[in-house]
């Protein structure tokens, strides 16, 4: 039943083409890990048929290092650092203590057995509860500490029923328990990899879809859903402001006609790394298409919107004077707008900080302009705060009201 199910997994590893990512490799390693259990209860029982002891030595040895491998696989599944050398701690402890005379008999070498795979069954439930979504590997780790509490059981059982020879441990009473419950704890452990490798992979493809592939930021469809569930909050919280802004990185096809593509590729990652830099977590921002970026803020008012704007350009354009030892000197212009009234959607801060944009453009590029609910514009300019005056301007589908540069 062990060969069956390690030949079940290592298929389904197969048809994903023997690929290293998190589920795929996660399946694989289960597989092999179940192999080995296989390999070691051929070898026990073999050597418990024909009384040789080394063989059962050998087959206990590669049912721990099976567990240990079940533990590196919980570990690389949950992200963390490979570790190989621990896998082979379990089995060498086990045959260097045997070999010193540590554990002398049978019953011994059982105890120790049984805890060494309860070890490595309850630390491999601990890295599976350390993942950031626990919640969704539950039943394996309920799986894997069951097994663990019922190898440690098992334990009394040398003491209150001597095991005294491998005759007698092939013949005992209590075995068929131990075979039927290892078996289905085996069985269920490997339908639920399975079903925890598709639903990862099933994420990793709905990240994807969501991700521009270049800068690692989400593409246009992901901040929309993100929009969406602002202004969700916003319906059933209310009073607390939302502010959105659009960069727009200044003479794009310039550089990428006069340095290249590749580095104009260089220059969207960099804006990208800096404007996360320059935002937080508490902010998304996303790649809109081309050299177009859109970030919202919420629970962020107008000033506030406005200074991690101007932080962002000034930053971006110290950051960008020279990219990959070229003096590029790229730089952005954002349009920035807030709202405490967005409970119908975020398409009117769309567009007001579509026109705010436009306005920045308009003034000259590398500055911030603002635009608030009363379509007055107010562009910051390297800095500086500069008045205004009222004009019109042709925004996407109508026109809005905003102000245009005069003298500081």
């Amino acid at each position: 039943m062990a060969a069956i199910l390690a030949g079940m997994l290592l298929l389904t590893w197969g048809r994903d083409g023997w690929s290293l990512e998190a589920a795929p490799r996660f399946v694989g390693s289960w597989g092999l890990a179940i192999l080995v259990l296989s390999l070691g209860g051929a070898a026990m029982l073999v050597s418990a048929i024909y009384g040789f002891t080394g063989g059962v030595l050998f087959g206990a040895s590669l049912s721990i290092l099976s567990a240990g491998m079940r533990w590196h696989a919980a570990r690389l599944f949950a992200g963390r650092p490979s570790a190989p050398f621990r896998i082979l701690l379990g089995p060498a402890a086990f045959l260097l203590g045997v070999s010193l005379g540590l554990a002398p008999s049978l019953d011994d070498r059982f105890v120790v057995v049984c805890s060494i795979l309860a070890i490595y069954g309850f630390a491999a439930a601990y890295e599976l509860n350390r993942m950031p979504d626990a919640s969704q590997s539950w039943p394996a780790i309920t799986l894997l500490v069951l097994a663990s509490v019922s190898y440690v059981s098992w334990i009394p059982i040398a003491f209150t029923v001597p095991l005294e020879s491998i005759a007698a441990a092939m013949t005992n009473q209590w075995l068929p328990f131990v075979v039927l419950a290892t078996l289905l704890l085996r069985v269920a452990l490997a339908f639920i990899v399975l079903s925890m490798a598709k639903e990862r992979d099933e994420e990793e493809q709905r990240r994807c879809a969501q991700t521009d592939i270049l800068t690692g930021l989400p593409n246009r469809r992901a901040l929309f859903e993100v929009a969406e569930a602002v202004v969700e909050r916003r319906v059933h919280g209310g009073g607390t402001p939302v502010s959105l802004m659009i960069a727009d990185l200044d003479y794009f096809k310039d550089t990428n006609d006069t340095f290249g593509h590749t580095l104009g590729d260089e220059v969207l990652r960099l804006f990208a790394k800096v404007a996360q830099l320059s935002l937080g977590d508490n902010h998304v921002i996303g790649r809109l298409g081309g050299e177009e970026f859109a970030a919202i803020l919420p629970g962020v008012g107008a000033e506030e919107a406005v200074d991690a704007a101007e932080r962002l350009r000034a930053r971006f354009a110290e950051s960008a004077g020279f990219v990959s030892g070229l003096p590029v000197g790229a730089t952005v212009s954002i349009g920035v707008t807030a709202d405490l009234h967005v409970d119908s959607g975020l398409s009117t801060l769309f567009r007001r900080a579509d026109a705010a944009l436009y306005a920045a453009k308009s003034a000259g590029r590398n500055r911030v302009v603002f635009i608030g609910p009363d379509d007055t514009a107010v562009p910051v300019g390297e800095g500086r705060v500069v008045r205004t005056s009222p004009t019109r301007l042709f925004a996407g589908p109508g026109l809005l009201e905003f102000s245009q540069v005069r003298s500081a």
